[in-house]
């Protein structure tokens, strides 16, 4: 078995890739360092109230979000429990029901098994092997060289997209998996059977539960755009197949999806349709034309988002020019399925191009982009069309290829091959290694005097207000005033008592209850979201009557709070805590505001029928995969001892 794998002809460009991805996770695979932006708590007390501490809109959500919510369903699995409610956030909120939780998602074992921090980096290096090593065999599966093959999975694989998204794993974990699902849904129409299409339905699922819904649907798109570049003869069996596999996959995934529709359908952005002043706020935070540069140019000084990151670097750009220029010069491109480059079929050089300017069009925001926005429900409350990129990353990536092949043809010179993909590692290494942040791992929501005394003085289930400005939050006030701060103000922020064990009334989630929010609204008086980011809740009103219904028994600020009913317990760490005197009033928590409890305050239990219904599917499409698979193994057998 060694032997032959020692011998394979993929042996060394898998090792190449292997070593790649060990190096670039090096850094927070070993030592001290972990994949997470812990200097971006350093501008909050209590961790040290820097008012120049860094800042990132979209890379924060790492510690706001994953961070907290991973550490809490590691907590609950590791007890033997899952992690259907969240008391730590908005006085308590379902918690698998989000689809980000991604508590069903096979490779987050990491997460679930060992330190959470350290579990970001090991996660982070699985999701670039699946990423290069998928690329690589697909690219393969099209006769291209092994030089080829081997240089699309680095451009993918290190490309500007998936680097910089690797801190909200989520998005990254789910965009790895599309080069594996082209793969296998091309194994499953060049030769239909039914276990190949159990494979497709399976990795269908988990790209589904690796839990980034817009990913997911860009990766079905992909699917989709490939099926319609085959053969007209070919086309309706591959929809065909396409449509099993992911209705099989939806059934598969039911133990997730059917929750978080539920939930969807109780949130916060619920009813809201496409608008026109919607799809204004989409143009504006789109790739513009002054941005473009910014694929092929490092560290562009014109791009418009962070979200808009899709640096494909100068080597893959003329690789894939390379490639335009072949395509030009065969005009059988777009009407036949003859050989084209080496034993590349034009389809596949099609689709390469297809998926590439689809796209682009898509990230800048054309008539294209506009209407899916329109046309699909529920594409609107998502994110910007910015992260369609990792499909421009993809396209290009196999353009690049093709190019590189097509230059080896001309230039008979063994150097060509080796120069492209070492010009291309350098290039992309130099360009995202920066892209993606770390930090120690005692900077990752350390213990500190604050939260210690906390912990001790609400183990009953008392919840805490932490007073966090929605004024300054994300310092547009400072700026706007002059200062020189870049990091908003604040306490612990939002999802951070989840670290903790506190239970929180403030809280950051997409898929906040609506009803919920609007009880807030009514007690405090005023929107409790600050302007640039609607699903965060920042109640600030101390004379709310909220403040009592939800039991509120401590107040946290960073800043002195004279007030009768509010007495000061402790100074420490740059925070003032205080304890509140709760009137005896009509009780309230997250349970009245999500259907799915029984029982009484004093024993109740959350356990929604939408979990139970999704996990009966869920079963059922396991045993018809496992029947299928197991069939086709004995057939196999059977026919190997004839």
């Amino acid at each position: 078995m060694i032997k032959r794998v020692l011998t394979s002809r993929h042996f060394v460009p898998v090792a190449i890739l292997v070593a790649l991805c060990a190096l670039w996770w090096n850094r927070v695979l070993v030592g001290d360092s972990v994949l997470l932006p812990g200097q971006f708590l350093r501008g909050f007390a209590p961790f040290g109230s820097d008012a120049q501490a860094p800042w990132n809109l979209l890379q924060w959500d790492g510690m706001a979000q994953y961070f907290p919510w991973r550490t809490f369903a590691a907590r609950e699995l590791q007890a033997g429990q899952i992690p259907l409610w969240n008391p730590h956030q908005f006085a308590g909120t379902p918690f698998v029901a989000n689809l980000q939780s991604a508590v069903f998602y096979p490779l987050n074992f990491p997460f679930w098994t060992m330190d959470v921090a350290r579990a970001f980096g090991v996660s982070a290096f699985l999701h670039s092997l699946l990423a290069t090593l998928s690329t690589y065999f697909w690219v393969q599966h099209w006769r291209c060289s092994r030089a080829a093959s081997l240089l699309a999975a680095v451009a993918f694989g290190f490309g500007g997209y998936l680097t910089f998204w690797a801190t909200l794993p989520t998005l990254s974990n789910s965009a790895s998996w599309i080069p594996l699902l082209l793969l296998l849904f091309e194994y499953s129409i060049s030769k239909p059977s039914a276990s190949r299409v159990a494979l497709l339905t399976v990795s269908i699922c988990c790209a589904l539960l690796a839990g980034h819904a817009q990913v997911f649907f860009y990766a079905l798109l992909a699917l989709l755009l490939r099926a319609l570049c085959l053969p007209r003869t070919h086309i309706f069996s591959a929809l065909r197949v396409l449509a099993i596999a992911v209705f099989g996959a939806l059934c598969l995934g039911a133990i997730q999806l059917l929750p978080t529709l539920e939930l969807a359908r109780l949130g916060h952005r619920a009813g809201q349709s496409a608008s026109s002043g919607g799809w204004d706020f989409v143009q504006r935070n789109a790739l513009q034309v002054s941005g473009l540069p910014s694929l092929f140019v490092p560290n562009w000084p014109q791009l418009s988002f962070d979200e808009n990151r899709g640096y494909v670097g100068i080597v893959a750009t003329i690789l894939a020019l390379c490639a335009l220029g072949l395509a030009l010069s065969r005009r059988k491109l777009w009407t036949s399925s003859t050989r084209s480059v080496g034993n590349v079929d034009n389809n596949a050089l099609r689709f390469a191009f297809v998926l590439t300017i689809f796209a682009l069009s898509f990230a800048t925001a054309t008539f294209l982009a506009q209407a899916f926005y329109f046309g699909v429900p529920g594409l609107s409350q998502m994110g910007g069309v910015g992260r369609a990129l990792v499909l421009w990353n993809l396209g290009v990536a196999l353009l690049a290829a093709f190019g590189l092949d097509w230059l080896r043809a001309r230039v008979k010179s063994n150097l060509v091959a080796p120069l492209a993909i070492g010009l291309l590692g350098v290039e992309l290494f130099a360009a995202n290694w920066n892209t993606t942040p770390t930090a120690p791992r005692a900077t990752i929501y350390p213990q500190t005097a604050v939260t210690t005394f906390l912990q001790s003085r609400t183990a009953n289930g008392g919840r805490v207000l932490f007073l966090t400005p929605r004024r300054s939050w994300f310092a547009t006030e400072d700026l706007r005033e002059g200062a020189t701060r870049t990091h908003p103000r604040g306490v612990l922020p939002p999802n951070g008592a989840s670290v903790y064990g506190l239970n929180d009334v403030n809280g950051y989630d997409s898929l906040s209850s609506g009803a919920f929010r609007q009880w807030l609204i009514g007690n405090e008086g005023a929107d409790i979201s600050p302007p640039r980011n609607g699903n965060i809740v920042m109640l600030n009103n101390l004379d709310s009557p909220a403040l009592d219904a939800l039991d509120v028994r401590f107040v946290v600020a960073e800043t002195a709070v004279v007030r009768a009913d509010l007495g000061e317990v402790l100074r420490a760490d740059g925070c003032v805590i205080y304890a509140r005197r709760v009137l005896d009033v009509s009780r309230k928590s997250g349970r009245d505001f999500f259907p799915g409890w029984t029982g009484n305050a004093e024993k109740d239990e959350y356990n929604p029928q939408s979990f139970r219904v999704g996990a009966w599917i869920s079963l059922c499409a396991s045993m018809v995969l496992g029947f299928v698979i197991g069939a086709r193994l004995a057939q196999r057998r059977a026919a190997d001892i004839s």
